[in-house]
């Protein structure tokens, strides 16, 4: 370890040489840029990379693979996929790693996150992540270099627990079914300390692919938090910590829960307010606003009234991206998805308002805002 100690040292006293410019006036009291995303990181995940690359401030991108089994190989491969998308040596790996929490305090390895110019997180295990740099709640010196990063106009990304990481609280663990039946807690969905990084609301990743709107929504009601941010596969948030601006970037997209007019009760989830959103969409994180893509061109509903569309699948991958697009671009004002006695009813509304890029038709570039979300279980 130590030879790669001295190596980055150097990178980080020459980098440490280049002037910061001078920020501009903060809207929110905060600094810095954060690249939050949804996993998967396929080839179409390009444009998430080189949306981080572009928020670094000179000097080193760290790779941080904490998040993993193993946290060397993954911060290698990281490294190496960064420095791909940027065509030269712009990446390094970084030690950290839940085993040896100590790190974080170690005057040498807090200097490699100070001489970076961005940093990226693997994905994993967000659990491990916190465990390496915020080892029980603690605000280590590494958790401050992070924050210093972002102060200083950095950007701090990741992917899949790198992502879950991003919110304090965060969500550890746990399934959909289960977090209905079961609540927060053990073998519900699982909260714990994140690292804080974004404020404004729970992040969650392999969103639509791996259907977790569940937990996401049971999730919330407990915290009291107003949104949620389920991001998808091969997609990003890309967040201007200085506006409050977030926009999305990439194939898949986001799913916008806002809890600010939730009615819950027993089993049951009333009134949340969903939006999916495409590459280009905007959310102004302190009010919820949601703005089109620059280009995007308003969808209607056609065809003649049809009745109420039933889906029977609740959680598999694709079904509420699904839901939403019979939703908005047919006659119907509802739809049901269903399984095991549990179900998520959609409807639409006089705010409900959809669209998509005016040169791609496709469907699975359809975005709509303003829906309403009634989640529960049945009772015999």
């Amino acid at each position: 370890m130590r030879p790669l100690y001295f190596s980055l040292l150097a990178i980080a006293s020459l980098s440490a040489c280049v002037s910061t410019p001078r920020l501009p006036e903060s809207e929110t009291g905060l600094q810095g840029n954060l690249v939050i995303a949804g996993g998967g990181m396929s080839e179409r995940s390009l444009e998430v990379r080189e949306a981080f690359i572009e928020r670094c401030l000179p000097g080193p991108v760290g790779v941080i693979g904490a998040a993993s089994s193993d946290p060397a190989g993954s911060a290698r491969r990281g490294a190496s996929a960064l420095n791909d998308a940027a065509g030269g040596q712009l990446a390094v790996a970084l030690p950290f790693n839940s085993k040896e929490p100590t790190l974080a305090d170690d005057p040498a390895a807090v200097a490699m996150i100070e001489g970076c110019g961005g940093l990226w997180f693997t994905g994993g295990s967000q659990a491990r992540i916190v465990e390496a740099l915020r080892p029980d709640g603690r605000e280590t010196a590494a958790w401050r270099a992070c924050q210093a990063l972002l102060d200083r106009g950095g950007v701090i990304g990741g992917s899949s627990a790198g992502a879950a990481m991003m919110s304090d609280p965060m969500i550890r663990r746990g399934r959909s079914e289960r977090a209905m039946d079961l609540g927060v807690g053990e073998g519900g969905v699982e909260l714990g300390q994140g690292m804080g990084f974004f404020p404004w609301g729970l992040v969650d990743q392999h969103f639509l692919e791996r259907g977790r709107f569940g937990r996401t929504v049971v999730a919330l009601s407990e915290t009291g938090a107003r949104l949620g941010w389920g991001v998808d596969e091969d997609s990003a948030l890309v967040v201007n910590r200085a506006t409050g601006w977030v926009e999305v970037v990439g194939a898949s997209g986001l799913a916008l829960f806002d809890m600010s007019e939730l009615r819950a009760s027993a089993g049951r989830w009333d009134g949340v307010i969903l939006s999916l959103l495409g590459d280009g969409d905007r959310v102004n994180a302190l009010t919820g606003e949601v703005v089109a893509a620059l280009g995007s061109s308003a969808l209607a509903s056609s065809g003649s009234a049809q009745g109420e569309l039933v889906i029977e699948e609740l959680f598999s991958g694709g079904a509420l991206k699904e839901a939403v697009h019979q939703l908005v671009s047919t006659s119907r004002d509802s739809a049901l998805l269903r399984e095991d006695a549990k179900c998520a009813l959609l409807r639409s509304g006089a705010s409900t308002r959809a669209w998509r890029p005016a040169e791609d038709s496709a469907a699975e570039s359809t975005s709509a805002a303003g829906l309403r979300l009634d989640l529960y279980r049945m009772s015999y």
